[in-house]
């Protein structure tokens, strides 16, 4: 596939194992080895071994927030702290991706997930729960200048230099599909 866009040096993080693992960031990376017990001490997991590669054009939270939508979606609704969790870390994903949250969120989010992991009947309350615990780790300041400079951030702005436009040219992309976002810029 010709590698990383733009090149390693604009490598701005990682998912190592599929999406319902902890995101790893640059430094990480680095040293990285695809292997259990080196994922494992970063604080992240091999899981299906399906790699997801950021370069510095995605918004993080962004990326994250998306995931917790997919995990909200997916929940059977059956255990609830799965069932109520995920509508939470989407909530407030939500409002800090478009820059409404409260700082006081920050710790709420991380004690939201918490609450879910290793509390459901399956395997899906965690995978909701470490996307969000590795985007606090490793992007937590990224999430706090969202709060302070809300203006700062242009979704629509980020959607189109992250979208190459293959196999549509990035507005006809957006006609057809819309933006990608959970919300419309007011």
């Amino acid at each position: 596939c010709g590698g990383m866009r733009n090149g390693w040096n604009s490598l701005q993080a990682c998912i190592p194992g599929g999406s319902s693992v902890p995101v790893l960031n640059r430094d990480q990376c680095d040293e990285a080895l695809m292997e259990f017990d080196d994922l494992r001490s970063k604080g992240s997991g091999l899981g299906t071994a399906a790699v997801t590669m950021f370069d510095d054009s995605v918004d993080m939270v962004g990326a994250i927030r998306r995931l917790s939508h997919f995990y909200k979606h997916e929940s059977c609704g059956q255990c609830t702290p799965c069932r109520e969790g995920t509508s939470w870390l989407e909530d407030v994903l939500i409002r800090m991706e478009k820059g409404d949250a409260d700082k006081r969120e920050i710790p709420m989010l991380e004690e939201i997930s918490r609450q879910i992991e290793g509390q459901t009947i399956c395997a899906l309350g965690d995978a909701a729960a470490w996307p969000v615990q590795g985007l606090l780790r490793h992007f937590k300041k990224n999430i706090e200048d969202r709060i302070d400079n809300p203006d700062s951030f242009d979704a629509e702005a980020a959607f189109q230099k992250s979208w190459s436009g293959d196999p549509f040219a990035n507005d006809e992309w957006v006609k057809e599909h819309g933006d990608g976002l959970a919300y419309s810029k007011a």
